[in-house]
């Protein structure tokens, strides 16, 4: 293992124990039966406490670490110019992990949907002057979708929900979210 590479982030035995919002690995405790871990924001809409400040703050440290070094990085989708694919820097293992441990709660708010997580596409996306400054309208790719917020300064930054495909509020903005951290 590289000493340069915190071994909480790299090592996925560490995921439950190092990454974990307290009260996300105490709902798993309890049997990851109920919904009470989780607020729901809008419909089909729900966040909760996923990740610790710590665990954000180590992978905020460990993107700005790859970006220091001036390595190539694919772009994480067509809209995004900037970003980081996570899998592509030996986080797949640390967040298939994560997916395991999240799978529970996909199950319940999403029956169909949640039924089988069995690949993620992890990356996190940067926007700033110069660079990307938002993203367009679009649907995911993606039978469940998880956004996590990792932090940092920011303003603006919304997640904004346009209705569901197919429905007369498709394309419509019907709620936007504002990002905390490790939600």
């Amino acid at each position: 293992q590289d000493p340069q590479k915190p071994p909480t982030l790299f090592d996925s035995s560490e995921v439950r124990s190092k990454w974990l919002h307290p009260a996300f690995s105490a709902w798993l405790d309890e049997g990851a039966g109920g919904t009470e871990v989780v607020r729901e924001e809008a419909h089909e809409v729900y966040s909760f406490p996923l990740l610790c400040e710590g665990a954000c703050e180590m992978l905020r440290q460990e993107v700005d670490n790859f970006h220091a070094t001036g390595l190539q990085a694919r772009r994480p989708n067509s809209m995004n110019n900037y970003g980081l694919i996570l899998n592509d820097i030996g986080l797949r293992a640390s967040l298939s992990e994560l997916q395991r441990h999240v799978a529970p709660l996909a199950r319940l708010l999403f029956t169909a949907e949640g039924a089988s997580l069995d690949d993620h596409h992890s990356f996190v996306v940067s926007y700033r002057e110069g660079e990307d400054l938002g993203l367009d309208m679009h649907t995911d790719d993606s039978d469940v979708t998880l956004n996590v917020c990792l932090g940092d300064v920011f303003e603006g930054a919304g997640l904004t929900f346009c209705g569901d495909v197919g429905s007369p509020r498709h394309r419509f903005a019907t709620h936007q979210y504002q990002h905390e951290l490790g939600r």
